[in-house]
C-alpha cells in the first residue's frame, strides 16, 4: 500500500455476526477458545441475541469464556490472588480505579484473541497459496509475535517518556509485508515495504491503514466492526481473504514494474 491511500466508502446496512459463544468471566477473555463456529447469522450458536451497539456499520461478536474460579483452590489460588493484588498495585500507581485496570486487561486479551484468529486464517491461505508460489517473489511467510512493548517517545536525554504495547502478526512476500497489529480497542492492518518492517510502529505509523477494526467489550462479550464500513465484509474469513489479496496484488504490481524495460 502506498502512503496516503485510503477509502471513504460507507457500509449503510447493520449486519451482526457472532463468532465464538462463551460466557462472561471476572477473569476476562481466555486464549483457549473454540475456533469451530463463526458467521452464524443474527444469533449466537446457542440462540442468544446480540447486544445493541448503535452504529451504522456491520458488527460481529465474540463472547468470551467462563474461566471458573481460576483452577484448583478456587479463589484462594495463589496466582489469582497474586493477579488481584497486582491489579490493585497498578491502579494505585497510575492513580486510577480498579475497574479501569480490569477494563484494560480484558481489552488486551480480547485484542489478542482477534489477532490470533486473523493470523490463523491467513496462515491457512498462506499454506494453500505457497503450493504455486514457493520459490518465487510471491512466496508468503507468516509470523506472530504476541505482545511487544515499544518505546514511542523519548526526551532529549534519551529517557523513555511513552511506550505502547501491540499484539502483532505479519505476512511477507519478497517485497511487501502485511502487518496486523492490535492495541487498546482497535486492530489495524498495514501493507508496507518489507525492508521497513523491523522498525515496527515507527514505520507503520507513516502509512495509512488498509483498514481498522473497532472493538467494544461489554458484559455480554466482545463486538467488532469495520471502521467506516471498509471493506464491506461480514466475517473474519472475508476480511482475511481481502487482506491476503491486497498483499499479493501489491507484490505483483512491483514485480511487474521491475521486469519491464526502462521507459515503459
Amino acid at each position: 500500500m502506498r502512503p496516503g491511500q485510503s477509502s471513504n466508502k460507507k457500509d449503510n446496512q447493520p449486519n451482526r455476526k457472532f463468532i465464538d459463544r462463551h460466557t462472561a468471566s471476572p477473569q476476562g477473555l481466555q486464549r483457549a477458545i473454540d475456533r469451530a463456529a463463526y458467521g452464524t447469522g443474527d444469533k449466537t450458536v446457542d440462540g442468544v441475541n446480540a447486544v445493541d451497539w448503535p452504529a451504522g456499520n456491520a458488527e460481529k461478536v465474540i463472547v468470551y469464556q467462563d474461566a471458573g474460579t481460576g483452577g484448583p483452590g478456587g479463589n484462594t489460588d495463589w496466582m489469582s490472588q497474586l493477579k488481584q493484588n497486582s491489579m490493585q498495585f497498578l491502579a494505585d500507581q497510575r492513580g486510577v480505579n480498579m475497574q479501569e485496570i480490569y477494563k484494560q486487561s480484558v481489552y488486551r486479551t480480547g485484542i489478542a484473541i482477534l489477532v490470533d484468529k486473523i493470523y490463523g486464517l491467513l496462515q491457512r491461505y498462506t499454506f494453500e497459496f505457497n503450493q504455486v508460489a514457493a520459490g518465487t517473489d510471491l512466496h508468503v511467510a507468516g509470523t506472530i509475535s504476541g505482545d511487544v512493548t515499544e518505546v514511542t517517545r523519548m526526551n532529549r536525554m534519551r529517557e523513555v517518556e511513552e511506550t505502547a504495547t501491540y499484539f502483532r502478526c505479519r505476512f511477507s512476500t519478497r517485497h511487501f509485508a502485511l502487518t496486523v497489529r492490535g492495541s487498546e480497542d482497535t486492530v489495524e492492518a498495514y501493507i508496507l515495504p518489507v525492508n521497513q518492517v523491523m522498525a515496527l510502529s515507527q514505520s507503520e505509523n507513516q502509512y495509512t491503514p488498509l483498514c481498522v477494526i473497532q472493538v467494544k467489550i461489554s458484559e455480554q462479550g466482545m463486538m467488532w466492526r469495520m471502521r467506516d464500513g471498509e471493506p464491506p465484509i461480514d466475517t473474519l474469513d472475508q476480511l482475511c481473504m481481502w487482506l491476503f489479496t491486497k498483499l499479493i496484488e501489491e507484490t505483483k504490481y512491483v514485480v511487474d514494474r521491475m521486469q519491464k524495460p526502462p521507459g515503459m
